[in-house]
């Protein structure tokens, strides 16, 4: 029983542990990302294809929002599970 117990535990610690990029927790993930580099106003859209990401990123958002000064600022978030998120400005 005591073995049962412990698998179960590890199984369901490691299924958590990215619960940080699954819907719908991902897009407050891409949004804390943005406005971790001091944008506002962030609209983000999911999207299927990552074309500025890497091979390995598995979850893509688009962003617009603005930047300190008003002017609006375009890129992509690029994130994988168990992994943290990249931010780049496309525009």
């Amino acid at each position: 029983m005591k073995p049962l117990l412990l698998i179960a535990l590890a199984t369901a610690s490691l299924t958590l542990s990215g619960c940080g990029y699954v819907w719908p927790f991902a897009g407050n993930r891409a949004r804390a990302s943005v406005e971790a580099l001091n944008l506002s106003d962030v609209h983000l859209t999911r999207t299927l294809f990552g074309i500025s990401c890497s091979k390995s990123d598995h979850i893509y958002y688009k962003f617009v929002a603005r930047n300190l000064s008003g002017q609006r600022v375009h890129g992509v978030v690029c994130m994988s599970y168990l992994k943290g998120a990249t931010v780049r400005i496309t525009g």
